[in-house]
């Protein structure tokens, strides 16, 4: 999580996960799009095979959380089952271990015996939960607003994905929010064989990609808002917090900005089974008058009924 220093904006979990689907957006003027708000599970194939626990080599020697391996005895290694044939294959007592660590390249001797201690702590796929904000239906392109998805043992400035794919899922708990304690949403993959999208971008802004799931498109494409067309009023966000069933929820828009708006929940039926904004919420899409406005992407840590959005037309410009 992330905290302004004025105003304690927390960022909502991931990301969703996951925003801004391919170049051809830079090209095409997007008129309407379809909000979404269901839940959805993410995993991603990293770039290395990463750390995602410190693991101790000797009293003065550490593999940190985020550190990428680029090779072991001088073989590339870009997956665990490229680790595991290495590692077994070694029969000399030493063998070097060449790491990326903050943008640097490091080379670390460590004993044959230790390998497969090492295993456990090191992954080739990160995963999350979040909220898929749109799809358009003329390209099944979708958008999912949030923090890159990132395992939450791994650095947040580590792990560079090489795509992946989304799955829904059901919401199956919550831990309600209360001021000073962000709550968060504990969800299960809903169809652990169904892929409902791919991801082709992994961003600070989320992921994005190509929805496979056509159900997913049965809902009515609605005309995009504009900023200085926000009105400070009534609004809802759409959202998932029992299983996937997106249901509209009252909020009230307070204040808007070029490139953000800030509102509080006002829905009762909200605050008493969630006590406002969620992590997991990130990417919730928010409609106004019939049409969409933007998506959530922060909470007010010291009351959990506050947040802020990104415009839909902002988010739109920020595709990679």
């Amino acid at each position: 999580m992330q905290c302004t220093a004025n105003k304690r904006l927390v960022t909502i979990l991931l990301g969703l996960f996951i925003i801004f689907p391919t170049h051809a957006w830079a090209d095409k003027n997007i008129d309407e799009l379809i909000p979404l708000g269901q839940s959805i599970g993410v995993q991603l194939k990293l770039e290395k095979p990463t750390f995602v626990h410190d693991v101790l080599i000797d009293e003065k020697l550490w593999f940190k959380s985020g550190d990428q391996i680029i090779s072991l005895n001088d073989k590339s290694i870009n997956s665990i089952a490229d680790w595991k044939q290495t590692s077994n294959k070694t029969v000399k007592p030493e063998v070097p271990i060449q790491i990326l660590r903050e943008n640097k390249r490091q080379v670390v001797l460590v004993s044959t015996n230790q390998l497969k201690s090492m295993l456990p702590f090191i992954r080739d796929f990160t995963e999350g939960i979040g909220t898929i904000t749109y799809v358009d239906p003329d390209t099944n392109q979708y958008g999912a607003l949030g923090h890159q998805i990132v395992d939450q043992q791994i650095e947040s400035n580590a792990a560079p994905s090489l795509g992946g794919s989304i799955s829904l899922s059901d919401v199956a708990r919550i831990h309600k929010s209360t001021p000073g304690k962000p709550g968060y949403k504990i969800a299960k993959q809903a169809s652990v064989f169904v892929q409902a999208g791919n991801v082709k971008e992994n961003t600070v802004y989320g992921v994005f990609g190509d929805l496979i799931d056509s159900n997913l498109k049965k809902g009515k494409a609605i005309p995009l808002l504009k900023a200085h067309n926000i009105k400070i009023g009534k609004a809802h966000l759409y959202t998932a917090i029992e299983g996937n069933n997106v249901k509209s929820y009252e909020i009230n828009i307070l204040k808007v900005e070029d490139t953000t708006f800030q509102f509080v929940v006002t829905d009762q039926a909200l605050i008493d089974k969630t006590g406002g904004i969620l992590q997991g919420m990130s990417g919730s899409p928010i409609i106004q008058d019939g049409k969409f406005a933007g998506a959530i992407t922060h909470m007010v840590v010291d009351n959990p009924l506050k947040g802020a959005a990104i415009p839909i037309r902002e988010m739109l410009k920020k595709h990679p």
